[in-house]
């Protein structure tokens, strides 16, 4: 069932440019005429406003109030638009008025502006801005009003990918299956997506081939990098190269062995007997040292004993002097606390009741007789239990007194004790020093011992035999070390030409390897190449099928919804086409505003609602197409210099045609 929805009346006051008018149609079509800047678009702009806060270019930010000669607003009065709507025949009155706030300050007698106030009403009747808007969209929500009520909308202010979004919706879901059976060899597309969709695949793919391309494009540089790294090895054989090696490992082991050979023999007899002596030597040395070891060590024994003794006397005589200073320290704070209360008890001693209050402290009157005996003996207790404290506490300190005091007389005892016991100590100490000097001096040398002395002048003497016998060998073992460094530079040459042709034959095998890769890499970009083909055919026989279902909507009207790219890819797009020329480039006003009826047309049906279409710039039009709703005209005519309005009653009829 289709909504049909007409503008029987219009009024505008203080609106834009327009004092005051009233647009009556009676809810049929109208044209409306007028010259230049008379407020034809007004009109359409105040429809848009009153029911949407935008004008008919679909702006919310645009001047209201009308503008006096110097381009300032001019102030004080409303501005107000109304309209009366027939909704299936249903009479529906709205109404909004714009209007300035002033307002006193504090202290002020003089009305200042404030801002802007805006009243709705709907039939008359005074509403809240959001159930004024509740009402407006109940009739139509803005988006539909403002596809069927513009030619100009759809293709003018909308996305591309708007308008390409409402045209999918007119025609309609073109499945896979759809798709799949317009061209059967797409078939095998569901199993590559795997639940993917078509762009998520075509991203994986654009991601693909630019690596491929780009290690595609990096296999022959590294070729050619191996190629150049290669030794021309081509005058050199292999074989030969090997055996030389061998050869030459053979020659070298055989002189390193003869000079070692030749060292081992020199003075081996000598090394022999100086091994012998060297233990002797050795031997003599620890007979010495053990002896020394029976006679001195008993000496020092005894010396560091005593020693040990006299120094832990003297750690006890400095921790009893220690404990004694700290013994007199506290004797001493004693005393004086003593002495502290002997003052305390001489003081409270002195003390009687005349020093005490024996007025009321609150009124100041004498206390009564018996009142002031109560508290003489209150008194005279109270210093009884302070005296008795005292006391008590002093006699508590003169034990502690005492007690302390017979512990200073027994450390002062023991100090004397000690200072005795450390004079007869260092005495000691000092004689068992003296003992164990005597000792040490009583050992001979073992410089002056002969067997000593005779074992060190033979191991001299085979010392210069064996320097000797080296110097006659140095000149045998000299000439066949040079043999050696000629054989280890030849051997040195030859694995320098060995490790050419081994590194020539990796080479080899690695641009063996990089040209298989490259092949599998070919391989995977032709798979990626036919997936993207199929991809492309499946959208573009998916356009096609939507464009043909799309196009079938419309009379006059047709839509592009793909282009072809130079690489033979697809890109999406919308374009609304009359007779093949795009309504961007080349169309002309009249095709422009019919093509936009025949869309509007279209919609109307697809929503089941139609609403009053305002032709802007009619007069581009010499016959527009027949519509399935309330039209109003805005005619440009020079000779009205006022707004002239012509309703259907006064219409002649005529054939519609839409012109290129």
């Amino acid at each position: 069932m289709t909504k049909n929805i007409k503008l029987a009346e219009l009024h505008l006051s203080n609106f834009k440019g327009v004092k005051s008018f009233t647009l009556d149609t009676g809810g049929g079509s109208a044209k409306v005429y007028g010259d230049n800047a008379t407020g034809k678009t007004t009109l359409f702009d105040a429809f848009m406003w009153l029911l949407f806060d935008k004008d008919s270019q679909n702006k919310k930010d645009f001047e209201i109030k009308t503008l006096s000669k110097d381009n300032k607003a001019v102030s004080g009065v409303d501005h107000e638009v109304s309209a009366v709507l027939l909704i299936d025949g249903k009479s529906v009155e709205l109404k909004k008025v714009y209007s300035e706030k002033w307002a006193k300050k504090r202290g002020s007698a003089k009305k200042v502006f404030s801002g802007h106030t805006t009243d709705y009403y709907v039939n008359n009747v005074p509403v809240k801005k959001k159930e004024f808007a509740e009402k407006v969209n109940e009739i139509i929500s803005e988006d539909i009003f403002k596809l069927i009520t513009s030619p100009s909308y759809f293709n003018e202010q909308m996305k591309w990918q708007d308008r390409l979004n409402v045209l999918m919706e007119i025609g309609g879901t073109v499945t896979d299956d759809d798709v799949i059976k317009q061209d059967s060899s797409l078939s095998k597309l569901q199993s590559i997506l795997d639940e993917r969709s078509l762009d998520e695949q075509k991203r994986i793919l654009t991601e693909k081939r630019k690596k491929i391309t780009k290690l595609l494009e990096q296999y022959p540089v590294r070729i050619d990098e191996i190629n150049r790294s290669i030794d021309d090895v081509s005058d050199l054989d292999h074989e030969q190269l090997k055996e030389e090696l061998k050869a030459l490992e053979s020659s070298l082991m055989a002189l390193e062995e003869k000079a070692r050979s030749i060292k081992a023999d020199a003075g081996a007899d000598r090394k022999k007997r100086m091994l012998q002596l060297e233990g002797d030597l050795q031997q003599i040395m620890n007979e010495y040292d053990s002896k020394r070891f029976q006679v001195v060590n008993d000496k020092k024994e005894a010396y560091y004993l005593a020693k040990n003794s006299l120094t832990q006397t003297q750690n006890d005589l400095i921790n009893l002097i220690t404990k004694k200073e700290h013994l007199r320290s506290f004797l001493s704070q004693i005393n004086k606390e003593r002495l502290e209360l002997r003052e305390e008890w001489s003081k409270k001693y002195e003390e009687s009741f005349e020093d005490h209050q024996t007025d009321c402290p609150t009124c100041g009157q004498s206390l009564p007789e018996e009142k002031i005996q109560a508290a003489i003996e209150k008194f005279n207790l109270q210093k009884s239990d302070s005296l008795e404290r005292i006391a008590d506490k002093g006699k508590q300190l003169g034990i502690e007194y005492d007690k302390k005091q017979n512990e200073l007389y027994e450390v002062d005892e023991q100090i004397q004790k000690l200072n005795l016991e450390e004079k007869f100590k260092a005495s000691n100490l000092e004689k068992l020093k003296e003992n164990m000097e005597q000792a040490e001096a009583s050992i001979a040398p073992l410089s002056d011992n002969p067997t000593y002395q005779a074992k060190i002048e033979e191991i001299e003497e085979i010392n210069n035999e064996i320097q000797s016998d080296e110097q006659e060998t140095s000149g045998s073992v000299q000439s066949i070390n040079e043999q050696i460094k000629e054989k280890k530079q030849e051997m040195k040459l030859v694995l320098n030409d060995l490790l050419c042709f081994d590194k020539a034959k990796q080479a080899l095998n690695r641009i063996e390897e990089l040209k298989e890769e490259e092949r599998k890499m070919a391989d995977e970009y032709n798979e990626v190449e036919q997936q993207s083909f199929l991809i492309e055919e499946f959208i573009r026989t998916k356009m096609n099928l939507m464009e043909d279902r799309i196009n079938s909507k419309f009379k006059y009207a047709s839509f592009k919804l793909f282009e072809e790219q130079v690489n033979g890819g697809l890109t999406e797009t919308c374009e609304t086409l009359y007779e093949g020329v795009p309504y961007s480039k080349g169309l002309n006003n009249a095709a422009r505003i019919n093509v936009g009826l025949d869309i509007i047309n279209t919609l109307n049906e697809h929503y089941g609602i139609s609403a009053p279409i305002f032709v802007d710039n009619s007069e581009a039009v010499t016959n527009l197409i027949d519509v399935n709703a309330q039209v109003i005209s805005l005619i440009v005519s020079k000779q009205d210099k006022h707004l002239r309005v012509e309703t259907e009653d006064n219409l002649p009829t005529v054939d519609c045609e839409v012109i290129a």
